[in-house]
């Protein structure tokens, strides 16, 4: 008998859980066209009529033309009204940055929840897809469509050399760092700092810092550090770099600019003395060997040279009786 009536229970919580039904919700809050970098909210709401909802897994598509910055968590919980009856909510936002103007589509993705009827019961499980949803993004008057274009109401540049000097030394080294900060956008929205190395200058870079929890007129930044060593002597421009954003505020196109930077790359006067030190070593070296050459071969020819000179003595001497003797001989 008991057996039969965990049977019917167990009949009746299949019962149940087919019973459950689940959707999904995706929507743009604003449809205002916005500006490049600027936040579109895209909303997404799992729904069941069910008591509880968990395992949520969003595929948010990916996409060259705009950036996805997920949230953590869910936004809030809620219920919501279908076909007349309440049903549980689960609410996302994604905050979703578009790189160019035009008609941005962000194409059908996955959802995939459980809902059950409460603590303990069989989950039901629902695979779901997404219909696609689009938004109209503008260009700033003056700008290209296709161009990316930081779109905010403060934004600054500023940049910075230790130690601040211009003329370095083979192997001198010195820190440069760019410094950017803006309100409203994400910190990785903030432009790349690029430097590349050359015959004079070799360039280290280091991983730039994020910060988006900037407190007053700025909320995030951005810091690029490079290392720049002198290696090689001569003359060296490291190109400006130009930077475009689009004010909020006084509707206008504003350009900040790192200048070039210029650096004369001298020789280690140490390595100087060290050359011509070892000049000087060479030139001894060679003294000497000359010298010790030059008398090794004295002490093995003059010898030769003292019997020549005394076989010539000898005959001088000679020479001389013979002229002596024929001079007598005829007075």
């Amino acid at each position: 008998m008991r057996s039969r009536y965990l049977l019917i229970l167990f009949f009746l919580l299949t019962l149940n859980v087919n019973a459950v039904e689940g959707k999904i919700k995706v929507y743009i809050k604003s449809n205002e066209a916005v500006y490049t970098s600027q936040k579109v909210t895209v909303a997404v709401e799992l729904l069941s009529d069910a008591f509880s909802i968990g395992d949520a897994r969003i595929s948010f598509p990916l996409s060259s033309k705009y950036i996805v910055k997920a949230p953590k968590s869910a936004s809030y919980l809620g219920q919501s009204e279908v076909n007349g009856t309440d049903w549980q909510m689960v609410h996302y936002e994604y905050e979703v940055y578009a790189l160019s103007a035009g008609e941005i589509e962000i194409p059908t993705f996955e959802i995939s929840f459980s809902a059950s009827m409460g603590y303990g019961q069989p989950k039901k499980e629902f695979d779901l897809q997404s219909e696609s949803v689009h938004f109209s993004v503008k260009s700033p008057k003056g700008m290209k469509p296709d161009q990316f274009v930081l779109v905010t109401d403060n934004y600054t540049l500023s940049f910075e050399l230790k130690p601040e000097k211009k003329r370095l030394i083979i192997g001198d080294a010195v820190e440069f760092s760019v410094i950017q900060k803006a309100n409203a956008v994400p910190d990785i929205l903030l432009r790349p700092i690029h430097y590349n190395s050359n015959a004079q200058i070799r360039v280290y870079n280091k991983e730039p810092e994020l910060n988006s929890e900037l407190k007053g007129k700025y909320d995030v930044s951005r810091i690029d550090r490079f290392t720049f060593l002198a290696s090689t002597e001569g003359n060296v421009t490291l190109p400006a770099q130009e930077f475009v954003w689009w004010n909020t505020e006084t509707k206008e196109v504003q350009k900040e600019k790192i200048p070039e930077i210029t650096f004369e790359v001298l020789p280690d006067p140490q390595i100087a003395l060290d050359i011509e030190s070892a000049k000087k070593k060479r030139l001894v070296i060679i003294f000497t060997l000359i010298t010790s050459l030059f008398l090794i071969l004295w002490y093995f020819i003059s010898p030769f040279l003292k019997s020549v000179y005394i076989k010539l003595k000898k005959e001088k001497k000679l020479s001389k009786n013979l002229y002596s003797l024929i001079k007598e001989l005829n007075p």
